[in-house]
Protein backbone atom coordinates (compact mmCIF):
# COMPACT_ATOMS: atom_id res chain seq x y z
CA UNK A 1 0.00 0.00 0.00
CA UNK A 2 2.81 2.39 0.88
CA UNK A 3 4.48 1.56 -2.41
CA UNK A 4 1.30 2.47 -4.28
CA UNK A 5 1.02 5.78 -2.42
CA UNK A 6 4.67 6.55 -3.08
CA UNK A 7 4.24 5.77 -6.74
CA UNK A 8 1.20 8.04 -6.95
CA UNK A 9 3.07 10.83 -5.22
CA UNK A 10 6.10 10.47 -7.44
CA UNK A 11 3.87 10.51 -10.53
CA UNK A 12 2.14 13.65 -9.30
CA UNK A 13 5.50 15.22 -8.56
CA UNK A 14 6.70 14.34 -12.02
CA UNK A 15 3.59 15.90 -13.54
CA UNK A 16 4.10 19.04 -11.45
CA UNK A 17 7.74 19.24 -12.53
CA UNK A 18 6.71 18.75 -16.15
CA UNK A 19 4.11 21.51 -15.91
CA UNK A 20 6.67 23.77 -14.27
CA UNK A 21 9.17 23.08 -17.01
CA UNK A 22 6.56 23.87 -19.64
CA UNK A 23 5.71 27.10 -17.86
CA UNK A 24 9.37 28.08 -17.62
CA UNK A 25 9.89 27.26 -21.30
CA UNK A 26 7.32 29.87 -22.33
CA UNK A 27 8.80 33.08 -23.55
CA UNK A 28 8.54 36.20 -21.46
CA UNK A 29 6.42 37.81 -24.13
CA UNK A 30 3.84 35.02 -23.79
CA UNK A 31 3.73 35.16 -20.00
CA UNK A 32 3.51 38.91 -19.70
CA UNK A 33 0.71 40.20 -21.87
CA UNK A 34 -0.37 43.15 -19.71
CA UNK A 35 1.71 46.36 -19.69
CA UNK A 36 4.41 46.30 -16.99
CA UNK A 37 6.40 49.35 -15.88
CA UNK A 38 10.17 49.22 -15.76
CA UNK A 39 12.12 49.35 -12.49
CA UNK A 40 13.79 52.65 -11.72
CA UNK A 41 17.03 51.12 -10.40
CA UNK A 42 19.59 50.41 -13.13
CA UNK A 43 20.71 47.08 -11.64
CA UNK A 44 17.12 45.89 -11.35
CA UNK A 45 16.67 46.68 -15.05
CA UNK A 46 19.86 44.80 -15.82
CA UNK A 47 18.67 41.72 -13.93
CA UNK A 48 15.24 41.92 -15.59
CA UNK A 49 16.72 42.14 -19.11
CA UNK A 50 19.05 39.21 -18.42
CA UNK A 51 16.13 37.15 -17.17
CA UNK A 52 13.93 38.00 -20.14
CA UNK A 53 16.63 37.14 -22.68
CA UNK A 54 17.79 34.08 -20.71
CA UNK A 55 21.29 35.60 -20.42
CA UNK A 56 21.87 35.03 -24.15
CA UNK A 57 25.40 35.72 -25.35
CA UNK A 58 24.36 37.92 -28.30
CA UNK A 59 22.39 40.34 -26.10
CA UNK A 60 24.90 43.04 -25.17
CA UNK A 61 24.30 44.83 -21.84
CA UNK A 62 26.73 47.61 -21.00
CA UNK A 63 26.57 49.63 -17.77
CA UNK A 64 28.75 52.73 -17.60
CA UNK A 65 29.14 55.88 -15.51
CA UNK A 66 28.06 59.31 -16.71
CA UNK A 67 28.82 62.62 -14.99
CA UNK A 68 25.50 62.34 -13.12
CA UNK A 69 24.38 58.72 -12.69
CA UNK A 70 24.77 55.24 -14.13
CA UNK A 71 23.44 54.44 -17.59
CA UNK A 72 22.94 51.17 -19.44
CA UNK A 73 22.55 50.29 -23.11
CA UNK A 74 21.05 47.06 -24.41
CA UNK A 75 21.17 45.80 -27.98
CA UNK A 76 21.59 42.57 -29.93
CA UNK A 77 24.98 42.00 -31.48
CA UNK A 78 24.66 41.68 -35.24
CA UNK A 79 21.42 43.68 -35.50
CA UNK A 80 22.73 47.11 -34.43
CA UNK A 81 25.60 49.31 -35.60
CA UNK A 82 28.30 49.29 -32.92
CA UNK A 83 30.17 52.29 -34.36
CA UNK A 84 27.06 54.48 -34.28
CA UNK A 85 26.33 53.37 -30.72
CA UNK A 86 29.78 54.48 -29.58
CA UNK A 87 29.61 57.77 -31.49
CA UNK A 88 26.00 58.89 -30.88
CA UNK A 89 25.15 57.32 -27.51
CA UNK A 90 28.07 56.37 -25.28
CA UNK A 91 30.38 59.27 -26.15
CA UNK A 92 27.78 62.06 -25.58
CA UNK A 93 26.68 60.53 -22.28
CA UNK A 94 30.27 60.37 -20.98
CA UNK A 95 31.18 63.97 -21.80
CA UNK A 96 31.62 66.56 -19.04
CA UNK A 97 28.86 68.67 -20.60
CA UNK A 98 26.23 66.01 -19.90
CA UNK A 99 23.87 67.29 -17.17
CA UNK A 100 21.54 64.30 -16.87
CA UNK A 101 19.16 65.16 -19.70
CA UNK A 102 19.51 62.26 -22.17
CA UNK A 103 17.05 63.74 -24.66
CA UNK A 104 19.30 66.75 -25.26
CA UNK A 105 22.59 64.85 -25.17
CA UNK A 106 21.87 62.22 -27.82
CA UNK A 107 22.87 63.10 -31.38
CA UNK A 108 20.19 61.03 -33.09
CA UNK A 109 16.45 60.51 -33.38
CA UNK A 110 14.77 58.48 -30.66
CA UNK A 111 11.48 57.58 -28.99
CA UNK A 112 10.53 57.01 -25.35
CA UNK A 113 9.08 53.77 -24.02
CA UNK A 114 8.01 52.84 -20.49
CA UNK A 115 6.61 49.34 -21.02
CA UNK A 116 8.73 46.23 -20.57
CA UNK A 117 7.02 44.45 -23.46
CA UNK A 118 7.52 47.39 -25.78
CA UNK A 119 11.20 47.71 -24.87
CA UNK A 120 11.80 43.98 -25.42
CA UNK A 121 10.06 44.11 -28.80
CA UNK A 122 12.20 47.08 -29.87
CA UNK A 123 15.41 45.34 -28.82
CA UNK A 124 14.48 42.16 -30.68
CA UNK A 125 13.79 44.25 -33.79
CA UNK A 126 17.33 45.63 -33.70
CA UNK A 127 16.86 48.92 -31.85
CA UNK A 128 19.09 50.12 -29.01
CA UNK A 129 17.58 50.69 -25.57
CA UNK A 130 19.19 53.30 -23.28
CA UNK A 131 18.36 53.04 -19.56
CA UNK A 132 19.16 55.75 -17.00
CA UNK A 133 19.33 55.28 -13.26
CA UNK A 134 16.34 56.49 -11.21
CA UNK A 135 14.26 56.83 -14.38
CA UNK A 136 11.43 54.59 -15.59
CA UNK A 137 11.68 55.94 -19.14
CA UNK A 138 13.77 54.14 -21.73
CA UNK A 139 15.16 55.84 -24.82
CA UNK A 140 14.74 53.67 -27.95
CA UNK A 141 17.08 54.52 -30.83
CA UNK A 142 16.89 53.03 -34.30
CA UNK A 143 20.40 51.90 -35.21
CA UNK A 144 19.62 48.75 -37.15
CA UNK A 145 22.38 47.35 -39.28
CA UNK A 146 22.47 43.72 -40.34
CA UNK A 147 23.47 41.74 -43.39
CA UNK A 148 20.87 41.59 -46.14
CA UNK A 149 20.78 40.65 -49.77
CA UNK A 150 20.93 43.41 -52.33
CA UNK A 151 18.15 44.01 -54.82
CA UNK A 152 18.62 41.56 -57.69
CA UNK A 153 16.64 40.21 -60.62
CA UNK A 154 14.49 37.20 -59.59
CA UNK A 155 15.37 33.94 -61.35
CA UNK A 156 11.79 32.67 -61.55
CA UNK A 157 10.33 35.78 -63.23
CA UNK A 158 12.90 36.83 -65.79
CA UNK A 159 11.88 39.38 -68.42
CA UNK A 160 13.48 40.79 -71.56
CA UNK A 161 11.73 44.15 -71.24
CA UNK A 162 10.75 45.92 -68.06
CA UNK A 163 12.19 46.39 -64.55
CA UNK A 164 14.72 43.77 -63.51
CA UNK A 165 14.66 44.44 -59.76
CA UNK A 166 13.10 41.93 -57.40
CA UNK A 167 12.08 41.74 -53.76
CA UNK A 168 14.55 40.77 -51.02
CA UNK A 169 14.17 39.16 -47.60
CA UNK A 170 13.89 42.53 -45.82
CA UNK A 171 10.35 43.82 -45.38
CA UNK A 172 11.35 47.50 -45.33
CA UNK A 173 13.38 47.15 -48.51
CA UNK A 174 10.36 45.57 -50.17
CA UNK A 175 7.95 48.28 -49.06
CA UNK A 176 10.36 50.95 -50.30
CA UNK A 177 10.48 49.25 -53.72
CA UNK A 178 6.70 49.46 -53.93
CA UNK A 179 6.69 53.07 -52.73
CA UNK A 180 9.08 53.97 -55.54
CA UNK A 181 6.58 52.57 -58.04
CA UNK A 182 3.50 54.25 -56.54
CA UNK A 183 4.27 57.73 -55.21
CA UNK A 184 0.82 58.25 -53.77
CA UNK A 185 -0.18 59.21 -50.20
CA UNK A 186 -3.12 56.79 -50.52
CA UNK A 187 -0.71 53.85 -50.66
CA UNK A 188 -1.13 52.17 -47.28
CA UNK A 189 1.19 49.73 -45.49
CA UNK A 190 -0.64 48.18 -42.56
CA UNK A 191 1.71 46.32 -40.22
CA UNK A 192 1.00 43.34 -38.00
CA UNK A 193 3.01 40.64 -36.23
CA UNK A 194 2.42 36.90 -36.58
CA UNK A 195 4.10 33.93 -34.88
CA UNK A 196 4.26 33.58 -31.12
CA UNK A 197 7.95 32.67 -31.16
CA UNK A 198 9.22 34.34 -34.34
CA UNK A 199 7.19 37.61 -34.12
CA UNK A 200 7.43 37.96 -37.90
CA UNK A 201 6.59 41.37 -39.32
CA UNK A 202 3.80 41.32 -41.91
CA UNK A 203 2.72 44.30 -43.99
CA UNK A 204 -0.57 44.53 -45.88
CA UNK A 205 -0.25 46.88 -48.85
CA UNK A 206 -3.18 48.43 -50.71
CA UNK A 207 -4.36 51.73 -52.14
CA UNK A 208 -7.08 53.50 -50.21
CA UNK A 209 -9.98 54.39 -52.47
CA UNK A 210 -9.21 51.62 -54.97
CA UNK A 211 -8.92 48.51 -52.82
CA UNK A 212 -11.87 46.13 -52.56
CA UNK A 213 -12.94 46.72 -48.97
CA UNK A 214 -14.75 43.38 -48.71
CA UNK A 215 -11.61 41.49 -49.72
CA UNK A 216 -9.49 43.57 -47.33
CA UNK A 217 -11.78 42.93 -44.35
CA UNK A 218 -12.04 39.22 -45.14
CA UNK A 219 -8.26 38.99 -45.38
CA UNK A 220 -7.81 40.73 -42.03
CA UNK A 221 -10.37 38.38 -40.47
CA UNK A 222 -8.56 35.30 -41.74
CA UNK A 223 -5.15 36.58 -40.69
CA UNK A 224 -6.40 37.46 -37.22
CA UNK A 225 -7.20 33.76 -36.66
CA UNK A 226 -3.60 32.67 -37.36
CA UNK A 227 -2.18 31.46 -34.05
CA UNK A 228 1.02 29.51 -34.62
CA UNK A 229 4.53 29.43 -33.22
CA UNK A 230 6.35 30.47 -36.37
CA UNK A 231 5.81 32.27 -39.67
CA UNK A 232 9.02 31.70 -41.62
CA UNK A 233 7.78 32.33 -45.15
CA UNK A 234 4.75 33.73 -46.94
CA UNK A 235 3.79 30.15 -47.83
CA UNK A 236 2.73 29.68 -44.19
CA UNK A 237 0.29 32.57 -44.53
CA UNK A 238 -0.96 31.34 -47.92
CA UNK A 239 -1.94 27.98 -46.43
CA UNK A 240 -3.61 29.54 -43.39
CA UNK A 241 -5.79 31.97 -45.36
CA UNK A 242 -6.67 29.47 -48.11
CA UNK A 243 -10.08 27.99 -47.38
CA UNK A 244 -9.78 25.33 -50.12
CA UNK A 245 -6.59 23.41 -49.25
CA UNK A 246 -7.44 20.43 -51.46
CA UNK A 247 -8.04 22.49 -54.58
CA UNK A 248 -5.21 22.35 -57.18
CA UNK A 249 -5.56 26.11 -57.66
CA UNK A 250 -5.67 28.51 -54.72
CA UNK A 251 -6.67 31.91 -56.08
CA UNK A 252 -3.73 33.50 -54.23
CA UNK A 253 -1.01 35.04 -56.39
CA UNK A 254 2.72 35.00 -55.69
CA UNK A 255 5.31 37.36 -57.17
CA UNK A 256 8.88 38.52 -56.60
CA UNK A 257 8.67 41.68 -58.72
CA UNK A 258 7.64 45.10 -57.39
CA UNK A 259 6.14 46.19 -60.72
CA UNK A 260 3.78 43.19 -60.73
CA UNK A 261 2.69 43.91 -57.15
CA UNK A 262 2.18 47.59 -57.99
CA UNK A 263 0.06 46.71 -61.04
CA UNK A 264 -2.10 44.33 -59.01
CA UNK A 265 -2.81 46.67 -56.10
CA UNK A 266 -3.65 49.38 -58.65
CA UNK A 267 -6.46 47.06 -59.74
CA UNK A 268 -7.88 46.85 -56.21
CA UNK A 269 -6.03 43.86 -54.83
CA UNK A 270 -4.21 43.50 -51.51
CA UNK A 271 -0.54 42.52 -51.19
CA UNK A 272 0.94 40.60 -48.25
CA UNK A 273 4.63 41.36 -47.64
CA UNK A 274 6.32 38.99 -45.18
CA UNK A 275 9.67 39.66 -43.56
CA UNK A 276 12.29 37.04 -44.36
CA UNK A 277 11.12 36.11 -47.87
CA UNK A 278 11.13 37.73 -51.34
CA UNK A 279 7.81 36.07 -52.25
CA UNK A 280 4.89 38.49 -51.88
CA UNK A 281 1.27 37.28 -51.92
CA UNK A 282 -1.58 39.06 -53.71
CA UNK A 283 -5.30 38.42 -53.24
CA UNK A 284 -7.47 37.72 -55.05
CA UNK A 285 -5.94 36.16 -58.16
CA UNK A 286 -8.04 35.30 -61.21
CA UNK A 287 -7.34 32.20 -63.29
CA UNK A 288 -6.46 34.08 -66.48
CA UNK A 289 -3.69 35.99 -64.70
CA UNK A 290 -1.60 32.81 -64.78
CA UNK A 291 -1.38 33.27 -68.55
CA UNK A 292 -0.23 36.87 -68.19
CA UNK A 293 3.25 38.29 -67.83
CA UNK A 294 4.41 41.76 -66.89
CA UNK A 295 6.01 42.03 -70.33
CA UNK A 296 2.56 41.78 -71.94
CA UNK A 297 1.83 45.33 -70.80
CA UNK A 298 5.22 46.72 -71.85
CA UNK A 299 5.22 45.23 -75.36
CA UNK A 300 2.94 46.07 -78.24
CA UNK A 301 -0.55 44.59 -78.41
CA UNK A 302 0.05 42.02 -81.19
CA UNK A 303 3.14 40.57 -79.52
CA UNK A 304 1.29 40.27 -76.22
CA UNK A 305 -1.64 38.48 -77.90
CA UNK A 306 0.68 36.00 -79.65
CA UNK A 307 2.52 35.20 -76.41
CA UNK A 308 -0.70 34.73 -74.44
CA UNK A 309 -2.08 32.41 -77.13
CA UNK A 310 1.15 30.39 -76.96
CA UNK A 311 0.82 30.09 -73.19
CA UNK A 312 -2.80 28.97 -73.53
CA UNK A 313 -1.79 26.35 -76.10
CA UNK A 314 1.01 25.24 -73.78
CA UNK A 315 -1.47 24.92 -70.92
CA UNK A 316 -3.79 22.74 -73.01
CA UNK A 317 -0.94 20.54 -74.26
CA UNK A 318 0.47 20.13 -70.76
CA UNK A 319 -2.86 18.93 -69.39
CA UNK A 320 -4.60 17.12 -72.25
CA UNK A 321 -1.99 15.62 -74.60
CA UNK A 322 -0.91 12.49 -72.62
CA UNK A 323 -4.47 11.47 -71.74
CA UNK A 324 -5.82 12.21 -75.21
CA UNK A 325 -2.99 10.28 -76.88
CA UNK A 326 -3.46 7.25 -74.65
CA UNK A 327 -7.24 7.30 -75.24
CA UNK A 328 -6.77 7.35 -79.03
CA UNK A 329 -3.95 4.77 -79.07
CA UNK A 330 -5.93 2.39 -76.87
CA UNK A 331 -9.57 2.74 -77.94
CA UNK A 332 -9.84 4.87 -81.07
CA UNK A 333 -7.15 3.79 -83.53
CA UNK A 334 -9.51 4.60 -86.40
CA UNK A 335 -8.86 8.31 -85.72
CA UNK A 336 -5.14 7.91 -86.53
CA UNK A 337 -3.99 8.34 -90.15
CA UNK A 338 -2.96 5.03 -91.75
CA UNK A 339 0.67 5.97 -92.35
CA UNK A 340 1.17 7.18 -88.78
CA UNK A 341 -0.69 4.15 -87.43
CA UNK A 342 1.67 1.83 -89.30
CA UNK A 343 4.74 3.54 -87.80
CA UNK A 344 3.09 3.55 -84.37
CA UNK A 345 2.45 -0.20 -84.47
CA UNK A 346 5.97 -0.85 -85.67
CA UNK A 347 7.55 1.24 -82.91
CA UNK A 348 5.48 -0.30 -80.12
CA UNK A 349 5.51 -3.88 -81.40
CA UNK A 350 8.29 -5.00 -79.05
CA UNK A 351 7.30 -2.90 -75.98
CA UNK A 352 5.88 -4.99 -73.11
CA UNK A 353 3.61 -2.33 -71.58
CA UNK A 354 0.44 -0.64 -72.80
CA UNK A 355 0.48 3.04 -73.77
CA UNK A 356 -0.88 4.19 -70.40
CA UNK A 357 1.95 2.52 -68.47
CA UNK A 358 4.53 3.98 -70.85
CA UNK A 359 3.11 7.47 -70.39
CA UNK A 360 3.01 7.17 -66.61
CA UNK A 361 6.59 5.86 -66.49
CA UNK A 362 7.88 8.75 -68.60
CA UNK A 363 5.93 11.36 -66.61
CA UNK A 364 7.34 9.92 -63.38
CA UNK A 365 10.87 9.95 -64.83
CA UNK A 366 10.50 13.55 -65.94
CA UNK A 367 9.21 14.71 -62.54
CA UNK A 368 12.10 12.94 -60.79
CA UNK A 369 14.64 14.59 -63.08
CA UNK A 370 13.05 18.00 -62.61
CA UNK A 371 13.05 17.63 -58.83
CA UNK A 372 16.67 16.52 -58.88
CA UNK A 373 17.62 19.46 -61.10
CA UNK A 374 15.84 21.86 -58.75
CA UNK A 375 17.53 20.61 -55.56
CA UNK A 376 21.06 20.26 -56.92
CA UNK A 377 23.36 23.27 -57.40
CA UNK A 378 22.41 25.35 -60.41
CA UNK A 379 25.26 24.32 -62.74
CA UNK A 380 25.03 20.64 -61.85
CA UNK A 381 21.22 20.60 -61.84
CA UNK A 382 20.82 21.79 -65.42
CA UNK A 383 23.38 19.24 -66.62
CA UNK A 384 21.66 16.41 -64.76
CA UNK A 385 18.27 17.36 -66.23
CA UNK A 386 19.45 17.55 -69.84
CA UNK A 387 21.87 14.60 -69.85
CA UNK A 388 19.56 12.46 -67.73
CA UNK A 389 16.60 13.04 -70.03
CA UNK A 390 18.60 12.25 -73.17
CA UNK A 391 20.38 9.19 -71.81
CA UNK A 392 17.46 7.64 -69.95
CA UNK A 393 14.99 8.37 -72.77
CA UNK A 394 17.27 6.92 -75.45
CA UNK A 395 18.13 3.91 -73.28
CA UNK A 396 14.45 3.24 -72.55
CA UNK A 397 13.60 3.28 -76.27
CA UNK A 398 16.61 1.10 -77.17
CA UNK A 399 15.76 -1.41 -74.45
CA UNK A 400 12.20 -1.68 -75.72
CA UNK A 401 10.64 -0.42 -72.46
CA UNK A 402 8.79 2.47 -74.12
CA UNK A 403 8.07 3.47 -77.69
CA UNK A 404 9.56 6.50 -79.43
CA UNK A 405 6.14 8.17 -80.09
CA UNK A 406 5.34 8.23 -76.37
CA UNK A 407 8.75 9.76 -75.60
CA UNK A 408 8.03 12.55 -78.08
CA UNK A 409 4.56 13.13 -76.60
CA UNK A 410 5.78 13.37 -73.00
CA UNK A 411 8.72 15.59 -74.02
CA UNK A 412 6.33 17.96 -75.80
CA UNK A 413 4.07 17.91 -72.76
CA UNK A 414 6.98 18.79 -70.44
CA UNK A 415 8.15 21.67 -72.62
CA UNK A 416 4.61 23.03 -72.94
CA UNK A 417 4.06 22.97 -69.16
CA UNK A 418 7.05 25.30 -68.69
CA UNK A 419 5.16 28.09 -70.45
CA UNK A 420 2.82 28.41 -67.44
CA UNK A 421 5.07 27.91 -64.37
CA UNK A 422 2.49 29.28 -61.93
CA UNK A 423 0.13 26.36 -62.68
CA UNK A 424 2.58 23.48 -62.17
CA UNK A 425 0.48 21.82 -59.47
CA UNK A 426 -2.75 22.30 -61.44
CA UNK A 427 -1.23 20.88 -64.65
CA UNK A 428 0.34 17.84 -62.99
CA UNK A 429 -2.81 16.79 -61.11
CA UNK A 430 -5.13 17.09 -64.08
CA UNK A 431 -2.57 15.54 -66.43
CA UNK A 432 -2.62 12.39 -64.31
CA UNK A 433 -6.42 12.52 -64.03
CA UNK A 434 -6.86 12.72 -67.82
CA UNK A 435 -4.28 9.98 -68.28
CA UNK A 436 -6.21 7.63 -65.97
CA UNK A 437 -9.63 8.42 -67.45
CA UNK A 438 -8.36 8.20 -71.03
CA UNK A 439 -6.70 4.85 -70.35
CA UNK A 440 -9.82 3.36 -68.78
CA UNK A 441 -12.71 4.85 -70.79
CA UNK A 442 -11.21 6.42 -73.89
CA UNK A 443 -12.69 9.65 -75.18
CA UNK A 444 -15.72 9.21 -72.92
CA UNK A 445 -13.41 9.31 -69.90
CA UNK A 446 -11.55 12.25 -71.43
CA UNK A 447 -14.85 14.14 -71.73
CA UNK A 448 -15.75 13.25 -68.14
CA UNK A 449 -12.41 14.63 -66.97
CA UNK A 450 -13.02 17.84 -68.90
CA UNK A 451 -16.36 18.28 -67.12
CA UNK A 452 -14.72 17.63 -63.74
CA UNK A 453 -11.96 20.17 -64.38
CA UNK A 454 -14.27 22.90 -65.67
CA UNK A 455 -16.71 22.36 -62.79
CA UNK A 456 -13.92 22.63 -60.25
CA UNK A 457 -12.42 25.78 -61.78
CA UNK A 458 -15.80 27.48 -62.23
CA UNK A 459 -16.81 26.76 -58.62
CA UNK A 460 -13.53 28.00 -57.10
CA UNK A 461 -13.63 31.39 -55.41
CA UNK A 462 -10.88 33.59 -54.03
CA UNK A 463 -12.10 35.71 -51.11
CA UNK A 464 -15.65 35.61 -52.46
CA UNK A 465 -14.68 36.39 -56.08
CA UNK A 466 -14.97 33.59 -58.70
CA UNK A 467 -11.57 33.04 -60.30
CA UNK A 468 -13.19 32.87 -63.77
CA UNK A 469 -14.89 36.25 -63.40
CA UNK A 470 -12.33 37.66 -65.85
CA UNK A 471 -14.72 36.70 -68.68
CA UNK A 472 -17.04 39.61 -67.92
CA UNK A 473 -17.59 42.31 -70.56
CA UNK A 474 -14.92 44.82 -69.54
CA UNK A 475 -12.42 42.23 -68.34
CA UNK A 476 -12.36 40.35 -71.66
CA UNK A 477 -10.18 43.18 -72.97
CA UNK A 478 -7.38 41.85 -70.77
CA UNK A 479 -7.89 38.08 -71.02
CA UNK A 480 -6.32 35.80 -73.57
CA UNK A 481 -6.48 38.75 -75.95
CA UNK A 482 -5.03 42.08 -74.84
CA UNK A 483 -6.57 45.24 -76.23
CA UNK A 484 -4.50 48.42 -76.72
CA UNK A 485 -3.94 50.42 -73.56
CA UNK A 486 -6.32 53.27 -74.55
CA UNK A 487 -9.14 50.71 -74.79
CA UNK A 488 -8.66 49.35 -71.24
CA UNK A 489 -10.35 52.22 -69.44
CA UNK A 490 -11.68 50.12 -66.57
CA UNK A 491 -10.12 48.06 -63.84
CA UNK A 492 -11.42 44.50 -63.35
CA UNK A 493 -14.95 45.27 -62.14
CA UNK A 494 -15.11 42.03 -60.17
CA UNK A 495 -12.21 43.23 -57.98
CA UNK A 496 -12.26 47.05 -57.87
CA UNK A 497 -15.98 47.42 -57.31
CA UNK A 498 -16.03 51.02 -56.08
CA UNK A 499 -13.42 52.76 -58.23
CA UNK A 500 -13.39 50.92 -61.56
CA UNK A 501 -12.39 53.70 -63.95
CA UNK A 502 -8.62 53.97 -64.46
CA UNK A 503 -8.58 56.64 -67.19
CA UNK A 504 -10.79 59.42 -68.54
Amino acid sequence: MLRKVYRKKSTAAQNAESMGAQENSKSYMEKESAPQPLPSEIFECQALIKDIFCDSSDVIIEVFETTEKKAMIVYIDGLSNRDLIDRDIITPLKTVDFKGDMTSALNTFFKVNQDVMGVVTDIVNGDVAVFYDKSEKVIIIDMKQYDKRTVESPDSETVTRGPKEGFTENVRTNTSLVRRKIRNPNLVFENMTLGRQTNTQISLVYIKGIVNREVLEELKTRMSTIDVDAILESGYIEQFIDKQPFSPISGIGVTQKPDILAARILEGRVGIVCDGTPHVLTVPELFMENLHSSEDYYNRMLQAIILRCLRFIGLCIGIFLPGLSVAIFTFHQEMIPTTFLTHLIASTLNTPFPAAVEAFFLILMFELLREAGTRLPKNVGSAITIVGSLIIGDAAVSAGIVGAPMVIIIALTAVASFTVPNLTEFILIYRLLFLFLGATMGLIGFGAGLVIMLTQVISTESFGIPILSSFSKNERKDGILRYPWPSMKYRPISIAKDNVKRMN
